[in-house]
């Protein structure tokens, strides 16, 4: 069979641009990351977990952005030490004047607060047990002893989110509430409302209050100083200061119902033996934790994160 040199050229030549715009494009994604990162790079600023000044369990701030955010520089621009003074403030008057929350510090005495970078898209709908998860997990942030509090300038579609470990204030979305809707996201963190808190309804929430739609500054009765010996108590938590003589730890409540529910993660994590409560031992439908997540999650399980 005889070749039409000239078809034949004009295909090697098409095939050959073709190729060469494909590999145009690759490094155009390429430079264009490495300099979104690069950018990233600002005086004051701080790409992991400083050395802590405790090893007590600690509550370290966020400010993440995902692949294509404005940068605010709300890390370095005192922005984030504002709104959690704030909330700090409100917790505190929320116990009666008698805990507050314990934050992660630098050795300077300034609050610990990390820069973070998706190199992933945002994307509407949950983010816990998915990719902002694993992404902050995967760039060190995933001491047991920690909880991790996000405040991003993406967008998900809520005003925040968190589970066990890890949390996310949508600043835009919060606008007007962040203060509340930090703390109502902060208890979530801190396990509640537990399966047992008198009044739980619709997963982790109550009927008022803070856990309530009315985000009201209080907890009430049910979650913060319940007497009920068998069900965790706010007041206990090892999250707290001044901090309870017999103090849990949330993780590992929720980690060990994550495992009775879904299997994972893996690890030895138990509910201690005082929380007798059938509803806690029972656990709900939906239980989860994502400590750990990169141990057993794979990448094709957020393939809907574009990158």
């Amino acid at each position: 069979m005889q070749l039409d040199t000239r078809k034949t050229g004009k295909n090697i030549q098409s095939q050959y641009f073709n190729n060469m715009k494909n590999i145009f494009l690759i490094l155009t994604v390429f430079l264009y990351s490495s300099l979104s990162f690069a950018s990233d790079e600002k005086s004051g600023r701080y790409f992991e977990d400083q050395p802590d000044i405790t090893d007590d369990y600690q509550i370290h701030f966020i400010y993440l952005l995902a692949k294509k955010t404005k940068d605010k520089e709300r890390d370095i621009n005192g922005w984030i030490e504002k709104e959690v003074k704030k909330i700090d403030d409100l917790f505190f008057k929320m116990t009666g004047d008698k805990q507050r929350l314990k934050f992660d510090y630098r050795e300077d005495g300034k609050l610990d607060i990390s820069f973070a970078r998706m190199d992933r898209k945002a994307k509407k709908g949950g983010w816990n047990v998915n990719y902002p998860d694993y992404y902050l997990q995967k760039v060190g942030f995933n001491n047991p002893k920690k909880m991790y509090f996000s405040f991003t300038d993406a967008s998900s579609g809520d005003g925040g989110q968190m589970g066990p470990h890890h949390g996310y204030l949508f600043i835009k979305r919060a606008s007007g509430q962040i203060t509340k809707i930090s703390i109502h996201e902060l208890l979530h963190g801190l396990g509640f409302a537990m399966p047992c808190t008198k009044g739980v309804r619709n997963g982790a929430h109550l009927g008022s209050g803070i856990l309530g739609p009315d985000l009201q500054p209080r907890f009430g009765k049910a979650v913060y100083n319940h007497k009920d010996p068998t069900c965790p108590d706010l007041k206990d938590s090892v999250y707290l200061t001044p901090t309870s003589d017999e103090p849990f730890d949330p993780l590992q409540i929720a980690c060990a119902l994550g495992q009775k529910k879904r299997g994972n993660p893996p690890g030895n994590f138990k509910i201690p033996a005082k929380y007798t409560h059938k509803k806690l031992l029972k656990g709900r439908k939906n239980e989860w934790c994502t400590y750990n997540l990169t141990e057993y999650a794979k990448e094709d399980w957020f393939k809907k994160w574009k990158k």
